[in-house]
């Protein structure tokens, strides 16, 4: 029984919902979201600068927070069938990529 009321009105404090790749799937579904598999998922984490940091990462484990996923996926822009071998390669090389 709490001492004062101010105990008893008081929820606990919800932290970061912590899932790795292969749980993800599952979970888009359940949030209402288009199912994406964990080979995309692993491709998007690899190549989409805009895809959440991981929470713990070591060796090929990664740990990320749920909540940081979901936002991804609720604001990602799709894009299907757009060809993304024809965009130009980001700048940063002088000699345009050729050796």
């Amino acid at each position: 029984m709490p001492s004062s009321p101010r105990e008893e009105a008081r929820e606990p404090e919800e932290g970061p919902r912590l899932v790795t790749i292969p749980q993800i799937p599952d979970l888009l579904e359940a949030a209402g979201l288009k199912k994406v598999g964990p080979a995309r998922i692993r491709q998007l984490a690899a190549e989409d600068e805009n895809w959440p940091k991981p929470i713990f990462e070591r060796g090929r484990t990664r740990v990320f927070d749920w909540h940081a996923v979901e936002r991804y996926f609720r604001n990602r822009t799709l894009r299907q069938g757009e060809r993304t071998d024809l965009k130009k390669p980001k700048e940063g090389r002088q000699d345009g990529g050729q050796q």
